[in-house]
């Protein structure tokens, strides 16, 4: 199909498709002339790819490179865990240190070896500022966040062990951490409307 053709397919611009093959995020099609070229299906397959990543996960152009350029290298699901996970963490202060207590009890929460995650500090700097502002958090909501996290991340590798290629596994590691995450807070919010309407009734909320 011609590029116009592309754009019609996936839903993307002209000017957002020459963009991402200006940056490597999409490959140029196959020369099949003077000042012409054909695309398939795989440039619709990561035209759609793109979409998810950057359009509804939030990911940035130098991120979606990231991750792109491992699906592209053939990474199994555990590097393009690592690579999806760092792509989508939360930017943090590099000068602020979280508290060796609040440190040690995110990882005792996560029961995990992983205590040198960049997640833990990243959580850790969270809890204290969230502390600071609200005063103690309870051992029983940091367990129950720790039991919802164990209980998702367990649904992610059920989801990803059921594909049946490599390839299946990996995409489903890179691109279902970043919507993945999208899902999850989404949940999150309406389950907090849900609880809080249950609890305390509806009410006018200030505007």
């Amino acid at each position: 199909m011609r590029i116009s053709e592309l754009s019609r397919s996936s839903g993307v611009s002209l000017p957002t498709i020459k963009y991402y093959i200006r940056e490597g995020l999409l490959p140029p099609g196959d020369a099949a002339g003077p000042q012409r070229a054909e695309y398939g299906d795989a440039h619709v397959a990561r035209l759609t790819l793109l979409r998810a990543l950057i359009e509804s996960g939030g990911v940035g152009i130098a991120g979606a490179k990231r991750i792109t350029a491992a699906l592209d290298a053939g990474v199994g699901p555990t590097a393009a865990f690592e690579v999806a996970q760092d792509v989508v963490s939360v930017s943090a202060d590099s000068t602020a240190s979280a508290t060796e207590a609040s440190t040690r009890r995110i990882a005792e929460a996560a029961g995990s070896d992983h205590c040198g995650h960049p997640a833990v500090a990243t959580a850790a700097r969270a809890l204290d500022a969230l502390e600071l502002s609200t005063g103690p958090m309870s051992a029983g909501w940091l367990e129950a966040y720790a039991r919802a996290a164990a209980l998702v991340a367990s649904a992610d590798l059920d989801e990803l062990q059921a594909r049946d290629s490599v390839s299946e596994q990996a995409a489903v590691a890179a691109v279902g951490t970043a919507l993945g995450d999208v899902v999850l807070q989404s949940l999150r919010r309406v389950a907090q409307a849900r609880e809080t309407q249950s609890r305390f009734g509806s009410t006018e909320v200030p505007r």
